[in-house]
């Protein structure tokens, strides 16, 4: 349990590195991706594991780079229209677009606290945007529907995620660091395609993007992927609730971030309604 903790207080600093190193978007998802894939794929290494990064894995990887390449294209956008404490709270509705479709179309029973998070998740985000709407920035509002639009590209890349590791029966870090590391060309093929530069500007970008890479997502995710198997499901959800809540705490604390009642009551109906949809349902 410890380990999943200290992995999920380590991935809510990943907005914040990626404001703080203030490159295009999809230079920082490369950056990140394609070095947190590297930084897996030693980990695999170390433990002599390196032999699971089959041909049959990077096959089934493909299908879940493509829709994480997009999760992180709107996600990053968002964190600079928006910035990482909302962008972060956005994206995490991925939990009830995942539900949704699992209920929707893999057919899984509604249970009560599902029942109860689609609605608190409705009223908590009218809470955090909708009241304050018309005052909003025209780049302000194409932030929130970024940062909406990654929680729907995140949700499918779960799912692909799954049914590939149900088909695949792959190592799931080794699976991880085959996503990773596509995800990462994909998104420097984009910046190629902006006419992107790769070059990192300061000695900040440089410490953020190096962090955001081999801290963040190696290490974070290697110690979410290790303790997840360890927990039991419902605290398994709770306790990733400290990213979103850490992330917008951060950006509080860090960047000064205004807020007001309303919108803190909606932050909180969210989290409660992100942990609810996390529950697991029955088949």
């Amino acid at each position: 349990m410890i380990g999943l903790i200290f992995g999920a207080i380590i991935i809510s600093f990943s907005s914040i590195m990626v404001k703080l190193a203030d490159v295009p978007p999809e230079v920082a998802g490369f950056y990140r991706l394609f070095g947190g894939g590297l930084g897996m794929t030693i980990i695999l290494w170390n433990l002599g594991k390196l032999k699971n990064l089959t041909s049959h894995v990077w096959k089934w990887a493909l299908l879940g780079a493509v829709f994480f390449a997009f999760d992180f294209v709107f996600w990053h956008r968002s964190i600079g229209l928006v910035g990482p404490g909302l962008s972060t709270m956005l994206a995490n509705f991925q939990v009830i677009v995942l539900a949704t479709v699992s209920v929707l179309l893999l057919k899984e029973k509604v249970s009560r606290p599902f029942m109860i998070a689609i609605p608190m998740a409705l009223l908590g985000l009218y809470l955090m945007v909708g009241v304050q709407w018309d005052s909003f920035t025209s780049d302000y509002r194409l932030g929130v529907i970024f940062g909406l639009l990654a929680a729907v590209t995140y949700a499918l890349y779960l799912l692909s995620l799954k049914y590939s590791l149900s088909r695949a029966n792959a190592d799931p870090l080794a699976m991880a660091a085959g996503v990773a590391l596509i995800t990462g060309l994909i998104l420097g093929i984009l910046a190629l395609g902006q006419g992107n530069s790769f070059a990192v500007p300061n000695t900040r970008a440089l410490l953020a993007l190096t962090t955001l890479a081999l801290i963040c997502h190696a290490t974070g995710w290697y110690l979410i992927t290790r303790g997840i198997q360890r927990v039991r499901t419902s605290l398994v959800g709770l306790i990733l609730l400290l990213q979103p809540t850490l992330s917008y705490i951060w950006d509080i604390l860090l960047f000064d971030k205004p807020t007001n009642p309303v919108e803190l009551t909606g932050v909180g109906l969210a989290l409660l309604a992100i942990y609810l949809g996390s529950l697991k349902r029955k088949s």
